[in-house]
């Protein structure tokens, strides 16, 4: 009896433990893979994962998650075939371990099997002039994310957007639309550049959000991109002056009327 519960306790914990895995593997395919790719619903950015193993080898696949800039650098014929494929756009190094991406790619084999999908392509209809306007606001930070996101204009400019200009952490997003086509909006629901998963890991956009900040882009990809402006961040130094000043002034006025008290009176 005993041996027989023991038996079935390590079958109950090879089991868990794999769904664990398997929960872990797609939550870091969420994280780091949607923004270009999905497993079964079509190709964005990147291709379609669906059947990567019946297409390419494992060895090949392990490599290539793991240090996709080695593949190019080396000319690999595949890989430049890929980036020749999708727009010159080049799969980020993200720093994914060599267990991450074999759990990886057994999750995409385990979709590709059972015919599940993971991911999609977004919204897939002609933007109206209120997404577009929807869109420019939520740039701006004048509409804000559902997800308590922070506004784009923090970290970047776009023509038209903001009075001030905008962030220079990150770049202006004129040229986005040419780079990444008609997935702009699932790159921008599903970001995979570093900063902005970290910011945006529990904050992510909505379909629709991301759809009307797209629209929004799309409508200035043609304008000339905006001119290099330092009146942003003059304008947060100003503030920032401004509040220590205030501040300063009134501490000295709470202080004098604390020393009022505390001199002796003749």
């Amino acid at each position: 009896m005993l041996r027989h519960f023991r038996t079935t306790a390590w079958c109950l914990a090879i089991a868990a433990g794999a769904s664990l895995a398997a929960q872990d593997a797609e939550a870091l395919f969420r994280k780091s893979c949607m923004s270009c790719h999905t497993i079964g619903a079509g190709p964005k950015t990147g291709p379609d994962l669906k059947g990567v193993l019946q297409r390419r080898s494992r060895e090949w696949a392990l490599g290539f998650i793991q240090s996709p800039g080695s593949y190019f650098d080396k000319g690999d014929a595949t890989a430049l075939q890929l980036l020749k494929e999708f727009n010159n756009v080049k799969m980020p190094e993200l720093g994914i371990s060599a267990a991450d991406a074999d759990a990886l790619l057994k999750l995409i084999d385990e979709l590709t099997k059972s015919g599940k999908v993971l991911g999609s392509k977004g919204i897939d209809r002609p933007p109206t002039a209120l997404d577009i306007q929807k869109g420019k606001l939520m740039f701006e930070g004048r509409l804000r994310f559902a997800g308590g996101g922070p506004a784009c204009i923090s970290c970047h400019t776009a023509t038209g957007a903001g009075i001030a200009g905008g962030g220079l952490l990150g770049p202006q997003l004129n040229a986005a639309p040419g780079k990444y086509g008609k997935n702009l909006a699932t790159t921008i629901e599903n970001p995979a550049f570093p900063t902005m998963v970290n910011v945006f890991a529990k904050k992510a956009l909505t379909p629709e959000e991301a759809f009307q900040v797209a629209s929004f882009l799309n409508s200035v990809g043609t304008q000339p991109a905006p001119k290099k402006d330092i009146l942003f961040p003059i304008v947060g130094l100003v503030g920032l002056v401004g509040s220590l000043e205030l501040g300063r002034r009134l501490g000295r006025k709470r202080f004098r009327g604390v020393r009022k008290n505390l001199t002796p009176k003749a």
